[in-house]
């Protein structure tokens, strides 16, 4: 009896690591062609957007003219560039009736008894990046979007950004991926394919299901 369950046991580890061996190997595929379709459209001239109604997809680059708000903006928590946390700078800009979420690159927070100085120099100007749209994404703590600011926030929520600044907001953000005017250190979303990544770990996984093979014929020839 103590010999079935164990290989029962085993059995469900086996299937446990196939699967996520198989689920490394999916999540490798979508982030190659992601990454794919990121350098594709890199490589293209960015497109004017002339009226908020212009559609664009993700990666999509992107320049518009718009006005930075100076006034109120964001700062999007626990963000590591070469091993130092830091904010990325999100600054609402006005374009015609409506906003645009700016992502103006990132900033360190060496002291965090005070926010960095996020200042605008020049309030009207001509911005160029790609267009993205954030995802929901793990939150170490719940935003509390108080009239203080810059705000801390832990992800990028448009609905919740929009009805704070009690206007309609683009449902993308535009990165910019370029030193310009009002920009700070630029960092690539993607840097490089992550296709071999997961393809290790799901390597892992399936080495986990051959062990745990051997572990069982071994354990049904034992008397």
């Amino acid at each position: 009896m103590i010999k079935y369950l164990k290989l029962s046991f085993l059995l469900t580890i086996i299937i446990v690591c196939v699967l996520l061996g198989f689920w490394q190997v999916d999540r490798g595929q979508e982030k190659s062609m992601l990454y794919d379709d990121y350098v594709k459209k890199s490589s293209l001239p960015p497109k004017l957007i002339v009226d908020s109604t212009d559609s664009v997809t993700q990666y999509t680059k992107v320049k518009l003219k718009g006005q930075f708000n100076n006034e109120r903006q964001f700062l999007l928590d626990n963000k590591i560039n070469n091993k130092k946390a830091g904010y990325e700078v999100i600054t609402p800009v006005a374009f015609e009736d409506k906003i645009v979420l700016v992502n103006r690159g990132w900033v360190t927070n060496n002291n965090r008894q005070f926010l960095p100085n996020i200042k605008i120099d020049y309030k009207v100007s001509d911005i160029t990046g790609y267009a993205y749209f954030y995802g929901e994404s793990y939150q170490l703590a719940t935003d509390h979007y108080l009239d203080d600011w810059p705000i801390l926030i832990q992800s990028i929520n448009i609905k919740n950004i929009s009805t704070v600044l009690n206007k309609e907001i683009l449902p993308f953000v535009i990165i910019m991926n370029q030193k310009q005017k009002n920009s700070y250190m630029i960092q690539e979303i993607h840097t490089k394919n992550p296709v071999l990544k997961h393809y290790m770990y799901a390597g892992q996984w399936f080495l986990f299901a051959l062990i745990g093979i051997v572990f069982m014929v071994l354990l049904s020839r034992k008397e």
